[in-house]
């Protein structure tokens, strides 16, 4: 009995022994800084030291989620919706770029420093330094990085309606929303069938007779990052990069690049008329902001589907 108690304790202090080996050299191992010379990563040469302070940032802010690889499954990413962004794939989502062209830095801090609405995907507090550093350690996961240089920002226009017009805008918006762009297509609609077929009668010329079913529910869709994705109804869910107006006018004119979003410059003015074009796009971008308002009052929600779905039922 003696002897079986000293066996299983000596295993016990040597099956100890190996483990605090084991972290004792991946310690050391992690200790190890993994650079030591410049690459070249979107046209630009990078230094060591700048990848290597990345390196460290990376691992102590953002492995959890995005994993020691870069491929979204870190420790903590089990059971996150939507999944952390998959950095070896080279593809991102947010950026104020033309669709799959490589998002700039600038970008890259904005997402970073902002984080996603709705998202695990906190707003980072980090210094300007680090912020540089994980940005372009970061780019070291996907090869598209050293194939091509990061793409050339979007220009904005300024509000053509400006607050005194707001009441005007969200009408029009309203009108491009159901009418032109038909964005219930993906996203709810949020008009009776009958003020969608004068809609798109005034700004096409031709008529709507009938809408998809459950026009008043998203539609699933898919997307290039392996998996799918539920369009937000703007009642009730979060923009991933909104917070104002002019951030919903930014996304409208970028799109969501990698999923079915496109980029609606040049495509709400059946003249191609640039101003028309443009002031269509803040119209837009006013009228997903008073939905949006919604989510934040519920008897104003309340309100706003009963009159609704009695509309609906009147046009029936």
């Amino acid at each position: 009995m003696f002897n079986k108690r000293l066996s299983r304790k000596t295993k016990n202090l040597f099956n100890f022994s190996l483990m605090s080996l084991s972290a004792i050299l991946m310690m050391s191992a992690c200790s190890e800084k993994p650079f030591d010379s410049p690459q070249k990563l979107g046209g630009q040469w990078v230094s060591s030291k700048d990848l290597n302070l990345g390196w460290e940032t990376y691992n102590n802010y953002c492995m959890q989620c995005h994993g020691m690889k870069g491929d979204g499954k870190g420790p903590a990413s089990q059971g996150m919706v939507p999944a952390p962004r998959d950095l070896t794939q080279g593809m991102y989502k947010f950026g104020h770029v033309a669709l799959g062209e490589l998002p700039t830095d600038d970008d890259f801090k904005r997402i970073i420093r902002n984080g996603l609405n709705g998202t695990p995907m906190l707003p980072w507090d980090i210094s300007d330094e680090r912020l540089m550093a994980v940005i372009q350690y970061i780019k070291t996961f996907s090869p598209e990085w050293k194939k091509a240089g990061a793409g050339t920002s979007n220009v904005f226009q300024t509000d053509p309606w400006k607050d005194k017009l707001a009441s005007e805008a969200i009408e029009q918006g309203k009108k491009v929303y159901h009418g032109i762009a038909q964005c219930y297509s993906c996203h709810p609609s949020y008009a009776s069938l009958e003020e969608i077929n004068a809609a798109a009668t005034e700004l096409t010329g031709s008529g709507t007779e009938e809408i998809r079913e459950n026009a008043q529910l998203s539609m699933i869709q898919g997307s290039s990052f392996g998996h799918s994705y539920m369009p937000p109804d703007f009642t009730k869910h979060h923009i991933r990069t909104a917070r104002t107006r002019e951030d919903i006018y930014k996304r409208l004119v970028s799109g969501v690049n990698g999923t079915t979003m496109p980029s609606w410059r040049g495509m709400l003015s059946l003249s191609a008329n640039q101003q028309e074009d443009e002031k269509n796009l803040w119209a837009l971008a006013y009228y997903v902001e008073s939905l949006q308002a919604l989510k934040w009052n519920w008897k104003a929600r309340q309100d706003f589907f009963r009159n609704l779905n009695q509309n609906r039922s009147q046009a029936r």
